[in-house]
């Protein structure tokens, strides 16, 4: 059977398609690991910070790390490119990662077994471009397979063959069945080469797992914590100067999360709490600013950045999206903190109702009632009048 290694791309929708769109000097490329998405941003420093802020809004990030001009990020995977990965799966070729995103358009690499024909192409990329195809014959399969599991482009052969090999053999087994020695004379070449192809590849498997790995520890900690922490508890009180209930759902002794509705939850829940008794009272009279009552959020370090921003803008005042980026030391990012705005885990303790558009107006909000429950609140707070459209008072 015929096997050809396929380089195809086409223009492509998503956060990811859209951040590299105008950004030249910005790639990113993307492995699947099960559910999620590991993602590689390489380019000039300010294009890694821009897609830092971008992504870590975008997606639900398990793990972000930033080393010199190199940003990783473990997502789950976005429903564009689940798509993507459903429809490889279905007809039954082989990616070979990364996907590749690069000014706005998406590369992929697969290994097509069989005819190869037009239809195919575009059922995997609609749009999509040939870039290249090539014949595999005898070892090519392998090697491809071999460089292109784990981000491992750099895994030659026999460094693949040196790993696989003390594998199959229990190098890896405890305890341990064979010495490097055994391994090295059962693939008939010297200890000293075996071993250093071993160590090779052992290293890239080390670099290119570590970022699942810390993700794997991080849901691992949080599941620690979460076993021996009290349950959720969720409490609701109607709010007469909103003509909303305000759910409150706390952990331990800290807010978990606070969300305006029309109606109670439908849950089991009780009606006092001395936080809650605080956000009504907050609610009627528009002072205490809460920003002593402790927070147990579970959001990216961007996300938390923000919010914990937000905390220190006090009852009567206000602040614009770009203010509040240029406070956090990263003026590019008005975007993105509305992004942070409008998924905020806890209105009115975290007062993201103070945050405005420059432009004028009280802007979009993101708890019940929108925009007319965030002038209320600036209303009670005093806050209105210092809102300006076209040159005058709201």
């Amino acid at each position: 059977m015929t096997a050809y290694r396929v380089a195809l791309s086409a223009p492509a929708d998503g956060p990811i398609a859209e951040l590299t769109r105008d950004r030249a000097d910005l790639s990113v490329e993307g492995t699947p690991v099960g559910g999620l998405l590991l993602l590689r941003c390489s380019g000039e420093r300010r294009a890694i910070d821009e897609a830092e802020e971008i992504l870590a809004t975008a997606f639900i990030t398990r793990h972000t790390a930033k080393e010199q001009d190199v940003l990783t990020l473990v997502v789950e995977t976005p429903p564009s490119e689940a798509r993507l990965l459903e429809r490889i799966k279905v007809a039954d070729v082989l990616l070979l990662p990364p996907l590749l995103w690069r000014e706005g358009r998406i590369h992929a690499r697969v290994l097509v077994f069989g005819e190869l024909h037009a239809p195919l192409l575009s059922e995997l990329l609609p749009q999509a471009t040939l870039d290249s195809k090539a014949v595999l014959r005898g070892g090519e399969v392998e090697r491809e397979l071999l460089a292109s599991g784990l981000l491992l482009p750099s895994l030659t052969r026999r460094q693949g063959h040196a790993i696989l090999a003390a594998l199959e053999s229990g190098y890896y087994d405890a305890p341990r069945k064979v010495t490097t020695a055994d391994v090295a004379q059962r693939m008939s070449i010297a200890r000293s080469t075996f071993e250093e192809h071993l160590k090779a590849a052992e290293s890239q498997l080390v670099r290119a797992l570590a970022p699942v790995v810390r993700m794997r520890l991080l849901e691992s900690e949080q599941g620690s914590e979460a076993a021996g922490a009290e349950a959720l508890r969720l409490y609701a009180r109607f709010s007469e100067d909103l003509g909303l209930y305000v759910h409150l759902t706390v952990r331990g002794d800290r807010v978990a999360g606070v969300t305006l509705a029309p109606k109670p939850p439908r849950e089991p829940h009780g009606e006092n709490h001395p936080y809650l008794a605080r956000i009504v009272e907050h609610l009627a009279t528009g002072r205490d600013d809460l920003k002593d009552i402790p927070l147990d959020l579970r959001v990216t370090p961007f996300e938390r950045e923000v919010l914990d921003l937000l905390r220190t803008v006090p009852p009567g005042e206000v602040i614009t999206y770009g203010d509040l980026a240029r406070r956090l030391g990263k003026p590019n990012a008005s975007r993105a903190v509305g992004n942070v705005c409008a998924k905020n885990p806890a209105i009115l303790v975290v007062p993201c109702h103070r945050v405005v558009p420059a432009a004028g107006g009280v802007g979009n909000y993101g708890g019940a009632g929108g925009p007319a429950t965030k002038r209320k609140l600036l209303a009670k707070e005093g806050a209105l009048r210092k809102i300006e459209v076209r040159g005058e008072t709201v």
